[in-house]
């Protein structure tokens, strides 16, 4: 990782902050912080004002630095799904950027009424048809500028400088493959959820081919939900016997949900450890949450480890 500063990695969610500290020193990398605080009251990101939801981000990260100050002036944050637009649609490949980019705006005009399309930051990815999908698609990830604004802003009032925004599942993707390189061989499946999303991606030799996120009612639905998305589709052709490894991180996954959804799906499912790579400070071998909540910090761990 040459090229690597001192990055602190945070994930927001309604109801906390997760942080995560990762070291360059000596040439080598190391974990240096894992903690988390929830917030006084939950945050609704679509009705609280900018300012409330700055402050009560602030409230909980002072609670952490009085702990353990950082040592990076590097930040990026990975964001809950309910802030981010996402479709996969079929495109020309012979089109420029920018007419993708126009017609990514269209679509998300179409599929998020009450969003502003041109308000929206758009990342996208091109997939190129496969055993999987016979058309060339895009996926696309859009968030609305004012969030962008509004961290950047929450970055420079702590004196520290914005790297990266991301969706908390992409940046545990990162996490994942930095720990484990069989998630870059062959077709594999991770995914995400948390109390109001279940997201899937799939990806081919390291390359991501498929993603959908996919709301929530309760828990419950989510074995339901996981064995209708991963049955065979017009959209996308997959026997579930076809993958080769399968990754489970979010919030609060137990060993009870994982083994309801081994029995229905008949996978076996990898619950990983974003930090299995990284050389921890020895403080954290007492480290609760290092020690037995690493996997809900994949999202911080992936932002901290991003270099572009």
């Amino acid at each position: 990782m040459t090229g690597f500063e001192n990055h602190a990695g945070i994930t927001i969610s309604s109801s906390k902050i997760q942080l995560v500290e990762i070291i360059f020193k000596s040439g080598r990398f190391y974990l240096n912080n894992v903690d988390e605080a929830y917030f006084n009251e939950p945050v609704n990101f679509e009705n609280d004002k900018e300012t409330k939801i700055s402050f009560q981000i602030q409230g909980a990260l002072n609670e952490i630095l009085i702990k353990k100050p950082l040592q990076s002036r590097n930040v990026s944050f990975a964001l809950p799904f309910e802030l981010f637009s996402s479709v996969q649609v079929p495109y020309d490949n012979t089109l420029l950027p920018q007419d993708i980019e126009e017609e990514l705006r269209w679509e998300f005009s179409v599929l998020y009424p009450f969003i502003s399309a041109k308000d929206l930051a758009i990342q996208y990815i091109e997939v190129e048809k496969n055993n999987f999908t016979n058309y060339n698609s895009v996926i696309a990830i859009g968030i609305q500028r004012k969030f962008i604004q509004l961290f950047h802003n929450f970055s420079n009032n702590n004196n520290l400088k914005l790297n990266f925004i991301d969706s908390i599942h992409t940046a545990s993707e990162r996490a994942l493959t930095v720990n484990y390189p069989q998630a870059t061989r062959g077709l594999n499946l991770s995914i995400y959820f948390s109390s109001r999303h279940l997201s899937l991606l799939f990806s081919l030799d390291g390359k991501p081919v498929w993603f959908k996120v996919i709301p929530l009612n309760d828990a419950g639905e989510i074995p339901t939900v996981l064995f209708e998305e991963t049955a065979l589709q017009e959209s996308f052709k997959l026997n579930r016997d076809q993958i080769d490894n399968a990754f489970i991180c979010g919030e609060e996954v137990s060993e009870t949900i994982i083994k309801a959804l081994e029995d229905v799906l008949g996978i076996d499912f990898i619950y990983f450890n974003p930090f299995d790579k990284i050389n921890p400070d020895p403080k954290l071998f007492d480290n609760k949450y290092y020690v037995e909540k690493n996997n809900s910090f994949s999202p911080a761990a992936g932002v901290a480890l991003r270099l572009a």
